[in-house]
């Protein structure tokens, strides 16, 4: 039977050079917290190989996309915080009344769920806030 599940695996294509070195790069500023080359190859679904995700992780810091840290015989890489974008003020205040929004239905929703819960409010009261 494990020879069935092998069967049905979807093929990965293995990525090589800058298709390569773009994904791992992308893979990192994406997730923006440190990996071990194995980490990734392994989370990229072994699109990079292991040995090349190495070599590639070790190129990009040396081009100051990453940043390499070594702790005994274990290196980590992590995106280069300085080349991340700020977010602008407008943007952040954007966010921030929105999250008060949406925060503000969620206190209705929770309200309204534990008067159903009690028995208080009949159950087709409770409306959807959207």
């Amino acid at each position: 039977m494990a020879s069935k599940t092998k069967a049905t695996e979807a093929k990965v294509a293995v990525l090589k050079g800058k298709e390569a070195e773009d994904k791992v790069l992308e893979y990192i500023r994406k997730m923006n917290r440190p990996f071990g080359a194995v980490d990734v190859s392994a989370n990229l679904k072994g699109a990079v190989p292991k040995a090349a995700t190495q070599k590639i992780m070790v190129a990009l810091a040396e081009k100051g996309d990453l940043v390499q840290k070594t702790y005994g015989k274990t290196t980590f890489f992590v995106a280069n915080q300085a080349n991340l974008e700020d977010m602008p003020s407008e943007k952040l205040n954007v966010l921030e009344a929105e999250l008060k929004r949406i925060d503000e239905q969620n206190k209705v929703m929770v309200a309204g769920v534990k008067s159903v819960g009690a028995g208080t409010v009949p159950h087709r009261s409770l409306a959807v806030v959207g």
